[in-house]
């Protein structure tokens, strides 16, 4: 799909999805946005901008890392752009990751272009962007670049809001599926984290270029970028720290539970115990106690009776006294 935008006093915008030729709208000094482009949108946009098809192709492979390259006239910028999607086995939480978002420009046209749809593009082509216009290359870029970088703000908010909603779900039951969404989102983390910091090694490396440093202007907007970015960072390091410790307390808790039920079926397994030692003694194919006598039945019955309550409200009292002795000494520590 191509998109393309041209300020003239006023944007205008024209999808190819809603003219019969998209490539006749193209005009000298317009943004074109290509979004998984066909092999023949690819040939086309190559023949209009003069951009090698081979730059062109480069931001659409998704192993792709985030780097500068300017080659004679055209300038090429590949950065992470983070992006959400639903999660296809827990439904209830968003899937975050980055994929590759190629910005390229010479004199005349500005072209970008990446695999997915993202909200960078849409939220810029808006009227809250100071400034904005088609035909400033350098401008345009450095707020492409800080509309990426406030994305990864935004997507981290929302990914808070997904833990929080697993974390509350753990609070009611402890089941695998909540674990398992937790990796998941610590998972989206690092994919986050990752681009974060691939992103701020390009910023970093733009504010030292020449013709990012012409207009004072452009300087503040690019250092306000780099500022945004290392926030993402930030909060990536700091969700990150809070989900391990998050998955290691409930890890905790979990294996405390099963210790409990553990000791629980071993109290149980020990009383029952008690009956099954008794009767075997009495059946033995030896001269017991009461042998041939009609109570003898009984008595047995009786002694295992109380055996096995003196053995129950021993233990009960005796593990009881160990749950005590260790809180007690976690207060003195």
């Amino acid at each position: 799909m191509i998109t393309v935008y041209y300020t003239n006093e006023v944007l205008e915008i024209t999808k190819s999805s809603e003219v019969a030729n998209i490539y006749e709208c193209i005009k000298r000094k317009s943004w074109i946005h290509m979004t998984s482009p066909t092999e023949e949108e690819i040939l086309k946009i190559v023949d209009i901008t003069k951009i090698p098809e081979q730059m062109l192709r480069i931001p659409l492979d998704e192993e792709e890392t985030a780097h500068i390259d300017i080659d004679d006239d055209v300038t090429m910028i590949v950065v992470d752009m983070p992006f959400l999607e639903p999660e296809e086995n827990y439904p209830e939480i968003n899937k975050y990751s980055t994929t590759p978002f190629g910005i390229l420009f010479n004199e005349d046209y500005f072209v970008t272009t990446c695999l997915k749809s993202g909200s960078i593009i849409t939220t810029l082509a808006g009227r809250w962007m100071k400034n904005f216009a088609t035909n400033k290359h350098i401008k345009l870029t450095i707020q492409l670049l800080y509309r990426n970088a406030s994305t990864y703000v935004s997507l981290l908010k929302l990914l808070d809001k997904d833990s929080e909603f697993v974390q509350r779900k753990l609070h009611e039951s402890l089941k695998n599926k909540e674990l398992f969404q937790l990796m998941s989102l610590g998972k989206s983390l690092v994919y986050l984290s990752t681009g974060a910091n691939s992103d701020g090694l390009v910023l970093e490396k733009l504010n030292r270029l020449e013709q990012f440093r012409k207009y004072e202007e452009d300087l503040e907007l690019i250092e306000d970028a780099i500022i945004e970015n290392r926030q993402a960072m930030e909060m990536c390091y700091i969700h990150r720290d809070i989900l391990n410790g998050t998955m290691d307390a409930f890890a905790s808790v979990i294996s405390n539970n099963v210790n409990t039920v553990m000791k629980t079926l071993t109290v149980v397994t020990i009383v029952l115990t008690i009956p099954t030692l008794v009767a075997s003694f009495f059946g033995m194919n030896v001269e017991v106690p009461w042998e041939g006598d009609a109570i003898g039945f009984w008595l047995a019955i009786a002694i295992s009776i109380i055996i096995s309550v003196v053995s129950a409200v021993f233990l009960i009292k005796y593990t009881s006294k160990v749950k005590d002795s260790k809180k007690i000494y976690r207060r003195k520590k």
